[in-house]
């Protein structure tokens, strides 16, 4: 399975988990259009961007962006966060988030037996219900 054909085929599988989905000419990103937030956020949903490394599925992503304009409820920026990140031709808030030790990410020839986009994206959900 070549790069391509595995992205394509982890993009089918975000798509069916989140809904509609922006990608990047050559699977090089994707937006899900509209992430459901939980109380304690500013706003009920939020773009999420995710990058995908040239490396990827041996390197995972790193880091992920939501609308530049998140905050928590009372105001403050989140924590870990910087602003006004330009990808994409937008300015998003940027998500320090990495998996933790480089063992943690552990992808297999098939992607629905190891570590794929869809994984990576429940560490993202984590993230984003801390409301902090």
């Amino acid at each position: 399975m070549t790069r391509i054909e595995r992205l394509q085929q982890e993009v089918k599988l975000v798509e069916a988990q989140y809904g509609e989905l922006e990608l990047g000419p050559n699977l090089e990103w994707f937006v899900i259009k509209r992430w459901k937030l939980v109380s304690g956020w500013n706003k009920a949903e939020t773009k999420v961007l995710v990058v995908i490394p040239a490396g990827y599925a041996v390197t995972p992503p790193d880091n992920f962006y939501t609308d530049n304009d998140l905050r928590l409820a009372g105001g403050s920026p989140p924590g870990n966060t910087s602003s006004d990140q330009n990808l994409i031709g937008r300015q998003w808030l940027q998500f320090s988030f990495h998996f933790v030790e480089p063992g943690d990410w552990q992808p297999h020839a098939d992607p629905l037996k190891g570590h794929n986009l869809l994984t990576f994206l429940q560490g993202v959900a984590k993230r984003l219900s801390e409301v902090s």
